[in-house]
């Protein structure tokens, strides 16, 4: 028995030895394929983000003008926040094709689920948020530049947007 199991490690070992280049060659691919590139960090970085609104518009314009009326100097802060549409629903569709006599006809139905109770609803795919165009701050202490730097610094982190669509504006006196 020991005999056996010696002849076909043999022959085993033969065999690998016979193929020793295509199985390094194999390994070698392998590991090539394992080593990280960075390729998906670099196209994160090239391709700009649309800045989109992820909450309510007056929630985060209520928590914006609380933490831009913390910056040293800008006193007392009112931000007005724009968006450019009203973000667009994708719905789940069912469709088919079927044939009239030589003409075929394309069918597209939206997808709907029974909630119960007899009520049905469409089956959401996906959400495209509203995207933001402009931010308009209006702050005591916009008359210093450090302080009107400042300001659309934090928007500009805070929304995403590009610095040429937040207009900072000194806040006059309320009567």
């Amino acid at each position: 028995m020991d005999k056996r199991v010696k002849e076909k490690l043999n022959k085993l070992l033969e065999a690998v030895k016979a193929r020793r280049a295509v199985l390094f060659l194999l390994l070698a691919g392998l590991v090539i394929l394992l080593i990280p590139t960075g390729r998906d960090e670099e196209t994160a970085q090239t391709q700009p983000e649309t800045p989109v609104l992820r909450e309510d518009p007056e929630a985060l314009e209520a928590r914006l003008e609380a933490i831009l009326s913390k910056i040293d100097g800008a006193g007392r802060v009112e931000v007005l926040l724009t968006m450019g549409d009203d973000g667009q629903r994708v719905l789940a569709q069912d469709s088919g094709a079927s044939r009239d006599g030589e003409r075929w006809e394309e069918e597209t139905d939206t997808v709907t689920v029974s909630q119960g109770s007899g009520k049905t609803g469409e089956v959401e795919i996906s959400y495209r948020y509203p995207a933001y165009r402009g931010a308009v701050v209006c702050a005591e202490g916009a008359g210093s530049a450090q302080v009107r730097l400042e300001l659309t610094e934090a928007v500009r982190a805070a929304t995403g947007l590009g610095s040429d669509a937040i207009k900072i504006v000194k806040m006059g006196a309320t009567p």
